[in-house]
This record gives structure tokens, sequence and C-alpha cells, in this order.
């Protein structure tokens, strides 16, 4: 698979054109809509200062304030459309900005989910100004991100990769259906916590029996003033004072321990809205792949649609927000028991439906999550999806570090088995960047998503890195020590009998060279086992020869460079063997040291 960058480029200027032609429409209605009302405001002053006139001007009047409503109707959807085109243009800029690398005009940089004391978040760049999740992230809602930061994480096991990789190849042909999904998403500003949609449901109690028997009757109760009409009229108004006294009792009394419940009712109908949209724009698209299916279908019962569930919902809390209004409540809890009728349909509802309720917005994180996967392939110059098999084992044909500038990102394969692959090389050739490229490649797979590369085979197998090294004041760990628990907790991991994945830059740098190669020897022979494999990069060029003597299964790459009268020349090429060079004199001199 290839990026279609042209595609983008196209719509982004399709989208240009018709905010282009909408502004010029908003502004032609926004001076009609005032000439029509003046003109309703004219013919209303000119009826009273002509009274011969007086009916011609009223119905003129009145036909200028139909014009002028249906006018601000016209507008107001014409401005709704502007907006979204507005944000779909700035979507598609963001499409394009990943394409071609520049990370700088991005800022969806927040971490959706903790990752203190992580197996490799920190070194592979999860999370952060230029990461993974600021690259491939197009989820819009709060539970959306944070399942799709979770899958970067590795804590969901998937045991159908195949079928998610089906779902994602469906979804990477519907980049408009995803670019729509993202601008409904944000219209309804869904990156907030639905936190009153799962205390909904979460708190779904039955509404008591014995209120719904009481508010049932008392409407009854106004038969009395009826009948007293016909037999003692002098009673009548008694009668209703009475009933409006005895409703505004109950209401007090009874309906004011749901009072909270109607407060939330107007923001609750927001999300259950926003949801609503997001589920029927997804109903809409017709998927064909069973998991998108599955997932787009949400907790509703066969035959039904999450959104219409979801939509009922949205009814149940407009009816609650009729009484919004402190007087209004007054007014009409006065007449009847409107707040106990409100708090059976939202109780009732939570305790019917909850279940479903929950299970949709579960179901639509894990198709955004879905949704962020795909992207890798619309994002990247090339992809594929990768073959996950079981094992400590990684084959990688052309593959890239996706947070490289792709117009300069050079490729590289590799083939590794249990064992450890040992990388020397001088100083910014290419070292680290490879050993976090074969652990971004991994990470991607067992989400199902397709990878930057042309072809990779990936054995499920446990991430672990020891590279970006940070001491800590408050713990009083300096940053040698710190590495040595890292380490530890690598070395720890290997002894639980499956397949592990460890990547280590420049072990031990913090200590002297006869310590550094004596415990980088130490952590080889602990670590040499069929279920492991690892990749780990050296300037200790004395541990490459002790290793050779006592560890079988080590492989040896490199990287290299050319000096001439410009300076240093790196082809960031993987190449087999030992490198003896050093490039460290020759910086030093570029910079006045040496």
């Amino acid at each position: 698979m290839t990026s279609d960058i042209k595609f983008f480029e196209e719509y982004g200027e399709q989208l240009h054109k018709k905010i282009e032609e909408l502004e010029i429409k908003n502004r032609r209605l926004s001076t009609l809509r005032l000439v029509f009302f003046l003109m309703t405001a004219g013919s209303a002053v000119f009826a009273f200062v002509h009274p011969p006139l007086k009916i011609l001007l009223l119905i003129a009047s009145s036909v200028c304030l139909i014009v002028f409503i249906w006018l601000c109707v016209i507008h107001g959807r014409s401005k709704a459309l502007y907006s979204h085109y507005q944000i779909l243009e700035d979507i598609d800029h963001n499409y394009v900005h990943k394409i071609n690398g520049k990370f700088a005009k991005l800022t969806d940089n927040d971490e959706p989910v903790k990752t203190t004391d992580h197996d490799y978040a920190l070194d592979l760049d999860v999370f952060g100004d230029v990461s993974l999740f600021n690259l491939y992230n197009i989820s819009e809602t709060y539970l959306g991100r944070k399942e799709f930061a979770e899958e970067l994480l590795g804590k969901h096991h998937h045991d159908d990769i195949v079928e998610r990789q089906k779902a994602c190849e469906e979804l990477i042909s519907k980049a408009k259906f995803l670019m729509e999904f993202q601008a409904v998403a944000r219209e309804n500003k869904m990156r907030v916590m639905p936190a009153l949609l799962t205390e909904f449901y979460s708190d779904s109690k039955p509404f008591d029996k014995r209120l719904r028997t009481l508010y049932k009757i008392l409407p009854c109760l106004w038969l009395i003033p009826l009948i007293l009409a016909l037999t003692a009229p002098g009673f009548v108004g008694v009668g209703i004072m009475s009933l409006m006294i005895i409703n505004l009792i109950v209401w007090f009394l009874v309906s004011s321990r749901y009072a909270d419940k109607f407060v939330t009712a107007a923001a609750l109908n927001r999300q259950a809205g926003g949801y609503a949209k997001l589920y029927s724009l997804c109903e809409e698209q017709g998927f064909e792949n069973e998991l998108n299916k599955k997932l787009v279908k949400g907790g509703a019962g066969e035959g039904k649609k999450a959104s219409e569930g979801i939509r009922s919902l949205s009814a149940v809390c407009s009816l609650c927000a009729v009484r919004s209004q402190p007087m209004l409540a007054f007014l009409i809890n006065a007449g009847f028991p409107y707040d106990l009728i409100c708090a059976d349909k939202l109780l009732s509802w939570a305790h019917d439906h909850g279940n479903e309720l929950k299970e949709d917005l579960e179901s639509m994180s894990k198709f955004e999550a879905l949704m962020c996967c795909c992207s890798v392939g619309i994002i990247s110059r090339e992809s594929t999806f990768p073959e996950v098999t079981e094992g400590a084992v990684f084959e990688g044909d052309d593959i890239t570090h996706p947070l490289l500038d792709p117009s300069k990102a050079v490729s590289n394969s590799i083939s590794l088995k249990a064992g450890t692959a040992l990388i020397t090389g001088s100083n910014m050739s290419g070292k680290t960047t490879l050993i976090r490229t074969v652990g971004i490649m991994c990470v991607l797979a067992y989400t199902g998503a397709p990878v930057p590369a042309k072809y990779v085979k990936a054995g499920r197998m446990r991430v672990m890195s020891s590279m970006r090294i940070v001491d800590s004041i408050e713990e009083q760990m300096s940053t040698f020590r710190a590495e040595l628990v890292r380490i530890a907790k690598i070395v720890e991991a290997g002894k639980e009998e499956k397949p592990l994945l460890f990547l280590i830059d420049e072990i031990f740098r913090g200590t002297n060279s006869a310590d550094r190669t004596e415990g980088a020897l130490k952590v080889i022979e602990n670590l040499d086992r069929p279920h492991i494999m690892g990749l780990m990069t050296t300037h200790d060029y004395a541990l490459c020869d002790k290793v050779t003597e006592t560890v079988k299964s080590v492989v040896y790459y490199h990287f290299s460079e050319k000096y001439n009268d410009d300076g240093i020349t790196f082809d960031y090429k993987l190449h087999n063997g030992v490198s003896h060079e050093s490039n460290a004199k020759f910086l030093m001199r570029l910079v006045g040291i040496y």
C-alpha cells in the first residue's frame, strides 16, 4: 500500500472552493435578512401611521416576517455547513502534513493514558510532540483516544489479528468517511470524558413502582374540578387550588430527590446526541467486514440500530430539559407531577438499556482505535500488513521509522531469531533509530495495523527497552542506577519463559569500560534463551570480542560512514559484521574541542 497525497490535496482544494462559495452565500443571506427585517419593522410602523393602508401593510409585514424567519433558517444551515467544511479542511490539511512529515504542524500531543514506568513508551516515542500517538491518532472521542493509547501501550492482546487487519483494510479505502467522522465528533466536542453517560448507566436503579402509581393517580384528580363545575360551581376554584397545592407538595417532598438528574439532563443530551450522530454516520456506510459491522452495531439487539437506541435517550433528556427554568418547572408541576414522569422515563431508560449504552460506548471506542490503526496505511509512503506469528522472531524488509522525514528516511532490512543482535557503529550513524524501528514495527503489528515497510514478520513478544534513561532526584536515583533497574526488569521478565523482545541502547554507558564490558556480557548471557530476542547497540568493541568467545547465538551488524573535507557522510544502511570506527574525535574537532 502507498499513501495517496494527491487525493488529499485535490479534496482540500474542493473543500476550499466550497468554503469560498459559502462565504459569498452567507454574506448575501445576511444582507437579505437585514433587508427583510427592516421591511417587516417598517411595514408594521407605517400600518399605524397610515390607517387606510393598515390591512395591506400588516399583510406585507407578516409576509416579510415569514420570509425573514425562512432566511434565518437557511442562513443557520449555511453557517453550520460552512463551519463543517472548515473543520474538514483542517482535518484534510492534517493528513497532508502527516504524509509529508511536517510534525511541527501537528498539535494533538496530550497523553490520554499515564505511562509511568512503562516497558517502552518513553523510548519508542509513544506520546509527545513527535510521537506515534500524535502521528496516527484520528480518534475524536475521549474514550476512543484512550483506547488507541492503550493499544499502542500493548494493553490489549488480540487473538483476531488477521480479522483486525481486514477491518483496517476496509477502513483505509474510506478516507472521506474517516474525515467526516472526525468532523462530526469535533462539532459535538466529544473529547470530553462522557462521565455523565458512564455514571448514568452505572447507577441504573429501577424507578419506585409506588411513585409510578402516584403520578398516574394525581392527574385523575382533575376530574374533581370537572365534577364540581357541574354540581357545585362555586367550589371549582377551591378544587383547582387544592389540586395545585397537592401537586406542589408532591413536587417539593418527592420529586426533589431527582433534582440532580434534571440538572445534568441537558449535558447528558449533548453527549448522547453526539454518539447517536456518530453511530448514524457509521451505519450509513454499510461496512462489509464482519468486525466493522459488529462494532458499529454497538449494543443494539437484533434488527435494531445503536443510533436509534441512543437517540431515544436524547428524547427522554429533551423531555427533562423542558422544565429547566425554575419558574417553568414550578408552573408545570403545579398542574401535574411532570418531574415524576421525567424521572420515571430517565431511570427506566437507564435500567432497561444501561448495558446497551455501555456496549455502545465501548464498541465506538474500539472502532475509533481501528480507525487510528488504519491511518498507518493512509499516511505511510509504503506500508504492508505484517505476518504475526508465535515465538521470538522478526523479519523486516525495508522497514522505516515512521517519525522521520519521509523524504529523507532510509529504510533497512534485518532478520532476527532468538538471541542477541549486537549493533556497532559511530555516533549518529543510525543504530538507535534501527532498534526503535524494530520495536515500533512490533507494537503496530500487535494492534492489527499495517506497518511502514515492504514486508514484516513478527513473533508475539513482550517488548521491553532501556534507551532513554532518566535520573530521579525524588527517588535519589542516578542515571546509572536507573539503567540498572530497567535492565534488571528485562532480565527478570526473561525468566518467565514467555517470548520477549529487548531493545538496549549503549548499555551501561554510565560506568567505566571494564565494568561496562563485564556487566554487558553478563546481561547477554542471562538473556541467551530460546524465547528471547534482542537488539543491543554499543561502542564497546571489547564486549564484541568477549561475546564471540562465550555466546554463540549473538549476531553482529554495524553502520558505517565516510569522511571528507566537508565532514562526515552517513548512508544509514545496516551492514553485517562489527565496525571498529569511531567519529568522536572528528566531531570534537568540528566544534573546536580538539
